[in-house]
């Protein structure tokens, strides 16, 4: 999970770096994003007793996704 600052302008520059866009996982597009990273990244970096269960219930699918080496998977966004 990257943790940005801008959700528009960051994701796009850090897709547009050549280190990152080389990876096989962002070529195989093998990872997880979120439709809200801020409600997401601050239940992930505020870690709490209420917060927990709400990131495992929205990125453990994606990253069961992302890595089950299949390439056609596609890594479902959860709805909120």
């Amino acid at each position: 999970m990257w943790i940005v600052p801008d959700t528009t302008t960051a994701v796009t520059k850090l897709h547009n770096d050549k280190i990152y866009g080389d990876l096989n996982v962002v070529k195989q597009g093998a990872r997880s994003s979120s439709r809200r990273p801020v409600t997401t990244a601050n239940a992930v970096s505020l870690s709490t007793v209420l917060s927990i269960p709400y990131v495992l219930d929205r990125l453990v699918p994606q990253l069961a996704a992302a890595v089950d080496g299949k390439t056609a998977t596609k890594v479902e966004q959860p709805a909120s």
